[in-house]
C-alpha cells in the first residue's frame, strides 16, 4: 500500500486514501448504529449515504484540483 502514507489519516494526501478513510469511517458508523438499532434497512441506508459522499466528495476534490 504505497499510495497510503501515516499522515493520511488527518489530511488525505491521494484521493485513493480519501476513498480508503471515507469507506472506513462509514464502515464505523454503520456497526454503530446497527448496535444501537438492530435494524438493518438503517444500516443499509447509513452505508449507501456515507460511500455516496465519499464517492462524490472525493470526485468534486479532484475535479476542482485539490489532489
Amino acid at each position: 500500500m504505497t499510495w497510503l502514507n501515516w499522515n493520511d489519516l488527518l489530511a488525505p494526501s491521494n484521493p485513493y486514501a480519501a476513498v480508503f478513510f471515507g469507506i472506513m469511517l462509514t464502515l464505523v458508523v454503520a456497526f454503530s448504529i446497527w448496535y444501537e438499532t438492530k435494524q438493518k434497512r438503517i444500516v443499509f441506508i447509513a452505508i449507501v449515504t456515507g460511500g455516496l459522499t465519499t464517492v462524490l466528495g472525493v470526485g468534486l476534490l479532484t475535479m476542482v484540483g485539490f489532489y
